[in-house]
């Protein structure tokens, strides 16, 4: 295959001279572009003016060294002083407010959980929703967060899921207030009823610990994939249908209580047939109460 000036002249017009260059010396199969690229590229190149070092460079061969830049005098800089970290919820709950916790009594500890502003659901809250009971009951339940009717109300569970809960308890001869206590993992609504953050449960969770703790229950249920995270200390995409079932132990104040896991009641309105396995959960409630003595002598009834 052999090339004309013409076509050379062409190839050099778009720009690919280079390209073909490259392989000038070193392919045995296109000698003539080779040499008619290398004429047509040297008369240009030597019309070309000189940048760079070979600009520089005298006619005598010596090289001539560029002049120093001249440079303007910095002004100095003044010191940096870091700036003092704000105290979010995101960097957890400060010690002083956490050894308040830990040593305040139940009235007390309402009383700092009402005045509670260490996250965002402070700004948005109607009522901080501290518990439905008081101390004295042995059978404590942690929901997970409180819905927009126990925001207004104040109190866990009033909701139709909390309609739904106190038939269940019913079918038990379980009586609120009078047999059980109900808390929650938060103390205020998440916005739009989202999920919790974790920064948001690790902050309530001082609350929930020491409220444990002034409680001593003697059975746990824990309704819900928060309540039953937090408690027992379950992360990840954990299922809450394998933990039902069997009865696990979680450690309040030194001493192991018996726990029930169980779907959350607003879930079971969401899917009404899971409410056979939620029957099932309560016959496992039911016999951990007996074994601690705390169930009411009288006989259950199926709830719909």
């Amino acid at each position: 295959m052999s090339f004309t000036r013409e076509d050379c002249e062409l190839i050099e017009a778009m720009g690919l001279g280079p390209v073909w260059l490259l392989r000038e010396t070193e392919d045995p199969f296109l000698p003539e572009l080779g040499t008619l690229v290398r004429e047509l590229r040297e008369p240009a190149a030597s019309a070309r003016p000189q940048t760079g070092a070979a600009a520089q460079k005298p006619a005598g061969g010596a090289p001539v060294r560029p002049a120093p830049r001249a440079t303007a005098p910095q002004a100095a800089q003044a010191p940096q002083t870091p700036a003092e970290p704000v105290q979010t919820a995101h960097m957890g709950m400060p010690e002083a407010l956490a050894e308040q916790i830990r040593a305040a009594g139940w009235e007390e500890l309402r009383t700092l959980a009402n005045a509670c502003r260490l996250c965002s659901m402070a700004s948005s809250r109607q009522h901080v929703v501290f518990s439905d009971g008081d101390p004295g009951p042995g059978l404590v339940i942690v929901g997970e967060a409180p819905g927009a009717e126990e925001d207004l109300q104040g109190i866990p569970f009033v909701g139709k899921s909390g309609q739904l809960l106190t038939s269940m308890l019913e079918s038990l001869n379980i009586v609120r207030k009078k047999d059980v206590v109900i808390l929650n993992v938060l103390k205020c609504r998440p916005p739009m009823n989202r999920n919790p953050e974790p920064e948001e449960i690790t902050c309530c969770g001082h609350y929930l610990e020491r409220q444990l703790e002034i409680l001593a229950p003697k059975v746990l249920l824990l309704a819900g994939r928060f309540a039953v995270g937090s408690l027992l200390k379950l992360e990840g995409n954990f299922s809450i249908g394998r933990q039902r079932g069997r009865v696990h132990q979680v450690t309040i104040g030194g001493k192991t209580v018996p726990a029930i896991v169980t779907y959350h009641p607003s879930y079971l309105l969401r899917s009404p047939l899971e409410k056979a396995k939620s029957w099932d959960d309560l016959l496992l409630l039911k016999g951990a109460m007996r074994d601690a003595g705390i169930l009411p002598p009288e006989k259950e009834k199926r709830w719909n």
